[in-house]
């Protein structure tokens, strides 16, 4: 949802400064550099020091805002401005135009990404083991030193990882043909 308030945001004459930079600066930037900065830096500038896993709920959060931000903008452009324009005739209220005709337009071109976001997400939630939150990479790094068998330990990392993304990457194939046959019917 902030992803797609970000977006409409960018796409706003008043807030479009802030949030292009916003977006920026997150796409520009390293996610584990985010999450260093977050981690050392922001206690340091605030007196505030959050949990770690707070910080890396944190700061993957802002990052995906940010990559969500563009898929839905890129998703709310591509709909015809001429929909837009028939929605205002119907007498449609700029909400209702977007909630009714453009977002389930939009939807169909933002799913791809959105998936490949999400997967990368998970993927990226093994930056943690840079600030020490147990996650399931630093989990078999543990297993490794203690029982000294590499090869099998990152093996087995490598298959839990593919176990959990592989489904959201079938779902998101499912649900994009749906939406391609249903928008044929």
């Amino acid at each position: 949802m902030l992803g797609l308030l970000l977006a409409l945001a960018r796409l706003s004459r008043w807030f479009a400064g802030p949030a292009t930079a916003y977006v920026n600066f997150f796409l520009a930037t390293p996610v584990l550099m985010q999450l260093l900065w977050v981690y050392y830096v922001l206690p340091v500038l605030t007196g505030i020091r959050l949990p770690d896993l707070q910080v890396l709920v944190l700061t993957l959060g802002l990052n995906v805002t940010a990559v969500m931000a563009e898929n839905y903008r890129a998703g709310l452009q591509s709909v015809d401005p001429g929909q837009r324009d028939a929605a205002h005739v119907l007498g449609l209220s700029p909400l209702q135009t977007l909630r009714l005709v453009v977002l389930p337009q939009a939807v169909r071109v933002i799913l791809p990404p959105m998936g490949s976001t999400t997967i990368s997400l998970l993927k990226d939630s093994s930056l943690a083991t840079f600030i020490g939150v147990n996650d399931l990479l630093n989990t078999g790094r543990d297993v490794m030193i203690r029982t000294f068998h590499p090869i099998e330990i990152f093996s087995l990392v490598a298959v839990v990882y593919f176990i959990l993304t592989y489904p959201i990457s079938i779902g998101t194939t499912v649900l994009e043909r749906r939406l391609r046959v249903s928008r044929r019917a």
